[in-house]
């Protein structure tokens, strides 16, 4: 039975669906899956001069491409010498069709302590950690939680970018080979780039970076000499960037300036302790930073201006006040803006995932019983539109 047939529930209870490759839909992934301050973003240009700066910090990249035949035979042909697997490195082998969206965002997330996990994640992670690939594979796509989030993101499977599973399959030897599309993830750890394709046993290593920041440089060259190969046979493909989110950047800023708020008001506290007497009106700041947050905070280099600032006024108190109130102001005005993209995030994710199949069967049943829906599509026939439901 097709799946358009099925309710959104039972879709989301059944057997792993095939997912859109939309951005949008990459991020609300991460995020159910207990990402925190993570996107999704499409990268159409892989030339030499494009150092990504505007897209922030990169946790990696999920590439997806369409090839000809069946993925699983995608290494049929290769003699693999079996390697040990690296231990510092999260990996995952694909063990069943349609979970690759998720496998990818996994295998990514679990390879970064850089990103952000929810606890449920972080305690997956650890349980897994001595698994072998094949193992975390079994454990991942046996999860529960983790199919009923991915296939809640599914609207309409077969309208979807088919991901590891063959389309138009033939009837017969003489037919053409079927279209299939399949994905591989690049992350950086401990100084090397890893390619991460759940299809071949290990994890490949295809370059070493000095630069955090431009360890993507390690990766181009790779990916690159793909995408060309596949521009020139008209082949396919979509390369996402895993970044920072714009919200993740307003909360790394909030602890930014709790921070510079904690340090003055210490300040402060030494020179005067009435100096709070002047401040009226001010609402209380509930958040606070743990001591490992305030020691990776003070290893940055994005507020060295900001101390320059303050040591160079710690013995001015009102310029001490003044600095104080500029960064606690800013604190209000970023957990507000926290606050609302974090609605406009759900609204989002309720709007992608949202099943519109049981009101356009009822739309499309009642035109036929008032008896003009053949009257539309052939007025759409003669006018050559295509119509799209």
């Amino acid at each position: 039975m097709s799946s358009l047939m099925l309710s959104h529930e039972q879709r989301a209870h059944g057997p792993w669906v095939k997912l859109q490759s939309e951005p949008k839909l990459f991020t609300a992934l991460m995020y159910d899956l207990g990402v925190r301050g993570a996107q999704a973003t499409e990268v159409f240009v892989l030339d030499d001069t494009l150092d990504f700066d505007d897209l922030g910090e990169i946790y990696g990249f999920v590439f997806l491409f369409r090839m000809m035949g069946d993925v699983k035979n995608l290494y049929k042909d290769e003699e693999y010498t079996p390697v040990e697997n690296p231990s510092n490195v999260y990996f995952a082998n694909q063990v069943i069709d349609n979970a690759c969206a998720t496998l990818a965002m996994l295998n990514i997330a679990l390879n970064n302590p850089q990103m952000e996990l929810g606890d449920d994640l972080k305690e997956f992670k650890e349980f897994t950690k001595e698994f072998s690939p094949p193992m975390k594979g079994f454990a991942i796509t046996n999860h529960p939680a983790f199919r009923l989030i991915h296939n809640s993101m599914a609207r309409h499977p077969e309208e979807a970018l088919v991901v590891e599973e063959a389309i138009g399959k033939s009837n017969s030897a003489e037919d053409e080979p079927a279209e299939a599309y399949h994905y591989i993830a690049y992350v950086p750890v401990d100084g090397e780039v890893w390619q991460l394709d759940g299809l071949y046993p290990h994890p490949v290593s295809v370059g070493k970076y000095t630069d955090k920041k431009k360890w993507y440089d390690a990766a181009r060259e790779v990916m690159r000499t793909r995408t060309q190969g596949f521009y020139k046979e008209q082949v396919n493909f979509v390369l996402l960037a895993i970044t920072k989110d714009q919200l993740g950047r307003r909360k790394e800023r909030v602890k930014e300036c709790l921070y510079l708020n904690r340090i003055v008001e210490a300040r402060l506290n030494e020179l005067n302790r009435e100096w709070r007497a002047a401040i009226v009106d001010e609402p209380t700041i509930d958040e606070v930073l743990t001591t490992d947050e305030e020691e990776k905070i003070n290893e940055q280099d994005g507020i060295k201006k900001e101390i320059e600032e303050f040591d160079s006024n710690r013995d001015n108190i009102n310029k001490l006040v003044q600095l104080r109130t500029k960064w606690v102001d800013e604190i209000r005005l970023l957990q507000k803006s926290i606050e609302r993209e974090n609605k406009l995030k759900q609204m989002e994710k309720t709007r992608q995932s949202f099943d519109y199949g049981p009101f356009i069967r009822e739309y499309v049943s009642i035109l036929h019983e008032r008896g003009e829906l053949k009257e539309l599509l052939n007025n759409a026939e003669e006018e050559e539109c295509e119509i799209v439901f």
